[in-house]
């Protein structure tokens, strides 16, 4: 297996990102939730199994300089690669290990933190084995271990296309070109039954996942997710017993909203009253089923810490925390007002003392803020107290309409693009991250304009610059000025407005 896995990487390295879910102050604020202590992301010390070439580790490291980060990865193509790109912005507190996930052991050292996305389901059992046991052995006690794997029956529907693909592609094949060969005889196959009356379900189930992942996500993730020698999807409370046998607690999920749903929501808090749940596990295990939900990403602690956790969550539980929005205002032709969030659309603005809140996070949108603060701002403006806020701010938790940090650690930025940023520009990614774990996807022409924003950049030298491209048309300014010196006023502009923007989002000082 060993082998297999190897050389699948290497010929096709996974498909690395940031992964916001997976920082470190993203993590604490699940512990603070449940009223267990967590050792400071800032000075902690983090460890990420499966790291790929390096891109998740590398934007904590650059952006938490006192923090310490170590990566292990099987594939020396992706090691390579994210120790060249270490080295290029001088991150001297992450490093890298070519080696097995199995050879590790407890001289490896302590971690507060310990990642393991997209490994466990993809690994044979001894393999799983020692990914737990490294979350004991090698876990700070009062660290936190992020695990993440496909999960049953949610995941079984999914299941129809990877034996599909598995079934008729030469397993000798290169993974690319399996890949591409299975995605066409599926589609061409689908055609033979799409207008019949009576369409087998095992196409009705293929078509869905064609339109919905299968030719729309990155190869890298297919090739991996439905080709590789394992991904065995496991059901939640068989991952709680092993955990258990490895002497370690599940303290909740790495996404806060999942966990808050059943509760806010009428219709599912309506349920588990005519359907009870007897434990945390059958309630976890309940919702899975309704949702369809076929990934989680749980969060375990050293098994002494069981008894230390409150599960009570309500809207006291996040007081101490830092909050996150992604909430807009805008107002219509005829003066309504509309809140919206950037992902999950218009927002109810209808409990009590909601518009008013609504309207304080719509204007302190984007930069995490603590909860004491929006308290105090709430109060100044509309008299209202902390419990109205808590309220509105759990309801729109239970939505994930918000994200919560223990410590949102804000640094100072030097004038200039982030030297992470220019060397994910050079490099060809178009997305990059900001302290806050954000992936923070570029258009081709912010992608264009950031490597010329290098240090302490000079704005009449980068209207230049850009007036050049623009001439060899590079991009297109539609409509056109009428002559030279409304072109430089526009686009001058133009550049005023992306660096403002690449500020905002925290990849330009």
């Amino acid at each position: 297996m060993t082998t297999q896995t190897l050389a699948s990487y290497d010929q096709v390295p996974y498909l690395a990102k940031p992964l916001p879910q997976t920082h470190p102050s993203r993590l604490a604020a699940v512990a603070s939730m449940f009223g267990l202590s967590y050792v400071p992301p800032k000075a902690a010390k983090v460890l990420e199994l499966g790291c790929a070439s390096g891109v998740n580790l590398l934007g904590m490291a650059h952006f938490m300089p006192e923090a310490q980060f170590v990566g292990v990865d099987l594939s020396v193509v992706q090691i390579n690669e994210a120790q060249r790109r270490a080295k290029s912005i001088n991150a001297d507190n992450v490093t890298y290990h070519h080696m097995s996930i199995e050879d590790i052991g407890p001289d490896f050292g302590k971690f507060d933190y310990i990642i393991v996305h997209g490994i466990f389901s993809w690994v044979p059992e001894s393999v799983q084995k020692a990914i737990l046991r490294i979350c004991n052995e090698n876990l700070s006690q009062d660290g936190i271990a992020f695990v993440s794997y496909n999960v049953q029956p949610g995941w079984r529907m999914k299941q129809a296309s990877r034996d599909v693909f598995m079934a008729l592609t030469p397993p000798n094949m290169p993974p690319i070109q399996r890949h591409e060969y299975g995605i066409k005889w599926i589609k061409d196959a689908m055609e033979l039954t799409a207008n019949d009356e009576k369409r087998p379900l095992l196409h009705q189930i293929l078509a869905n996942e064609l339109n919905d992942i299968l030719t729309k996500r990155d190869v890298r993730y297919l090739v991996h997710e439905y080709l590789e020698t394992h991904n065995d999807p496991i059901l939640f409370r068989e991952f709680l017993n092993h955990s258990f046998e490895a002497g370690l607690a599940y303290l909740g999920d790495a996404e806060p909203a999942s966990m808050v749903r059943h509760i806010v929501d009428p219709r599912l808090r309506k349920f588990f009253q005519d359907h009870p749940a007897a434990s945390m596990a059958e309630a976890e295990q309940s919702v899975d089923i309704i949702s369809g939900r076929t990934f989680r990403q749980s969060l375990l602690v050293k098994g002494f810490r069981q008894a230390q956790i409150n599960r009570a969550l309500n809207s006291n539980s996040f007081k101490n925390l830092y909050v996150q929005t992604r909430i807009s205002k805008s107002t219509g032709d005829k003066g309504e007002i509309t809140y919206s969030h950037a992902k999950l659309g218009k927002l109810n603005a209808n409990p009590p003392h909601g518009t008013a809140i609504l309207e304080l996070l719509a204007t302190e949108a984007h930069t995490p803020i603590s909860f004491k603060a929006l308290a105090e701002k709430i109060f100044e403006s509309s008299q209202l107290q902390e419990d109205a806020l808590g309220d509105v701010l759990f309801s729109l938790l239970g939505i994930g309409a918000i994200e919560l940090f223990a410590d949102p650690n804000i640094p100072t930025l030097s004038k200039g693009a982030t030297p992470l940023a220019l060397i994910d520009m050079e490099t060809g990614h178009n997305t990059t991250t900001n302290s806050f774990g954000e992936i923070i996807a570029l258009d081709p022409f912010y992608a264009l304009m950031l490597p010329l924003l290098k240090g302490d950049w000079d704005r009449d030298a980068v209207i230049g610059q850009m007036q050049s491209m623009h001439l060899k048309g590079t991009f297109n300014i539609d409509p056109p000025p009428a002559d030279e010196e409304q072109f430089k006023t526009v686009l001058g502009s133009i550049v005023d407005k992306a660096a403002a923007t690449l500020k905002h989002l925290g990849v330009v000082g």
